[in-house]
Order: C-alpha cells, then sequence, then structure tokens
C-alpha cells in the first residue's frame, strides 16, 4: 500500500462509460479513446485600496470544470446519443453520380473503376448501376467531356429496369461517347439516417472513466477511476473529411456540474 506522499505518473487514456443518471444503467461506452483530459478554472475578484490601488483580499469564484475527450472511431450510437442527432432506420432515397459501369452479377452493384467508364453504346444504350427512382425524363445524362454543362436530351428515351435508352437524336450524339448519370434510387430497409434536428440535443449523464496511473517507486500500474456525478455533453460536433493525412477523429467537449445532492463536482479514486 502506497503513502500520501507517494508519486504517481499519468499517461494512459481512459475508458469511459456514461450511465443513465435515472436508472443507474449504462447506455454507451468509449474504448477507443486517443485523449481524455479534464481541466478546472476559476476567476479571481479583489478588494483593492489605498495608495497605488494594491490588492488587498482576493476570492476565487466561478469555478468550472470540463471534460474532452476525442475518440478514433465513432458510431451510430454515440452520434445520436452525443451530438444530439436522431436516428431513423429504413429505406431511403439516395444521388448516385455514375461515371463508371458497375459489375452487377452479385447482390450488390460494385464499381468497376476508372478503367471501364460509363460508355453509351452504339445503339444509343446506357447501362446503369441501380433502378432508378425517378422518370425516364428526369434522369440527367452529360457527355463526360462536358459534365454538368449541355444535358444530353432525354426526349424519346426510354428506360427499362437499369437500361436507358437514348431517343434516335440524343443517341447519334452520345454513340461510342463517355458519359455521366446523374439519379436517385432507392436503398434497402437497413440504410441508416443521421438527422441533426434544431429541437434536439445531447443529455446529461453520469461518467465513469477507467484508466491506470503508475507508481513511481514500485514501477506498477495500479488502477485509477474518475467519476463525474453530473455531466452535460454538449451538441457540438465537427466531422472532418481529408483525403491526406492520419484519419479524422471525434472531439467532445462536455461541462463537468456540480453533484444534485452535494458540492462534488468529480471524484477521482485510487485502489488495488
Amino acid at each position: 500500500m502506497s503513502n500520501a506522499n507517494t508519486k504517481f505518473g499519468a499517461k494512459e487514456v481512459m475508458d469511459v462509460t456514461l450511465y443513465d443518471m435515472s436508472t443507474n444503467k449504462p447506455v454507451i461506452c468509449f474504448d477507443t479513446l486517443k485523449t481524455s483530459s479534464i481541466s478546472v478554472t476559476s476567476e479571481k475578484v479583489y478588494a483593492r485600496g489605498g495608495k497605488g490601488n494594491p490588492k488587498l483580499i482576493t476570492w476565487e469564484i466561478n469555478k468550472e470544470a470540463t471534460l474532452n475527450i476525442e475518440d478514433a472511431l465513432i458510431s451510430p450510437k454515440s452520434m445520436e446519443l452525443i451530438s444530439g442527432m436522431a436516428t431513423a432506420i429504413g429505406k431511403k432515397t439516395v444521388y448516385v453520380r455514375q461515371r463508371n459501369e458497375f459489375d452487377t452479377t452479385g447482390d450488390s452493384p460494385k464499381d468497376k473503376g476508372d478503367l471501364y467508364p460509363l460508355t453509351c453504346s452504339e445503339e444509343g444504350t446506357i447501362n446503369l448501376a441501380f433502378v432508378p427512382k425517378e422518370t425516364v425524363e428526369k434522369i440527367q445524362v452529360y457527355l463526360k467531356e462536358d459534365d454538368c454543362g449541355a444535358q444530353i436530351s432525354m426526349e424519346g428515351a426510354t428506360l427499362s429496369e437499369k437500361v436507358l435508352t437514348l431517343g434516335e437524336s440524343a443517341a447519334e450524339k452520345a454513340k461510342g461517347k463517355k458519359v455521366i448519370a446523374y439519379y436517385t434510387r432507392e436503398t434497402n430497409d437497413t440504410a441508416q439516417t443521421y438527422v441533426i434536428t434544431a429541437d434536439k440535443f445531447a443529455g446529461t449523464y453520469k461518467l465513469v472513466g477507467d484508466t491506470v496511473i503508475r507508481n513511481a517507486e514500485t514501477g506498477l500500474d495500479e488502477p485509477f477511476q474518475i467519476i463525474i456525478p453530473n455531466l452535460k455533453w454538449t451538441s457540438n460536433l465537427e466531422l472532418g473529411f481529408s483525403a491526406d493525412g492520419d484519419p479524422s477523429s471525434t472531439t467532445f467537449e462536455c461541462e463537468i456540474m456540480r453533484e444534485s445532492s452535494s458540492s462534488t463536482m468529480i471524484e477521482m479514486v485510487k485502489y488495488e
């Protein structure tokens, strides 16, 4: 057993579990964190007087504590519970920009890559990867060299499942050429939709963080637990998408409140 003067080193990140404050049941666990840090601040006010108006007495007020965690991964549940998102599961209309051919022999169409650009055949047909949700006249097709420019006319065009056949005039202009098709399709019923609404915010939880601290005398790691009885998770969310560098992580900022039945804000327990 260590005494009060034993020194410890803190380095290892916490595993964090959030508990429902009314039922005390766990609602989510973060075990892929990159960093977890606690900051406690306060303000000072002073009584001043006398020649030069020096500080005579000081008071500390407005103590605040915050918790910041950075997660290497994100899950639908963390997005819903922490960021105030509403989650719906079911069929959804998604937008498709098809510029390549797709392999449709399996259960799910697969992009064949840039070596197989979507091409209008000599007969004026274009093989789409999915069955469009809209009618044929609302499908938009452009020559690849003029993407988002002059739209290929859908006059006289027909659609049979995934095969789009251009009208005679349009087929004459597009046959043998690379094209890009814009349309919509319906997903299967397992699609997950995350919706950020104006009236839904993140909740308040009890947090338990588990980590280890290293005993300077023995060189051994000893269990260390941080308990925050009243933690308000902010609804701020930033998702980064980058073509290079390390994979994006997600940072959450939380406000540590006072426990409702006492003045406790944070408990730190070292145990064996």
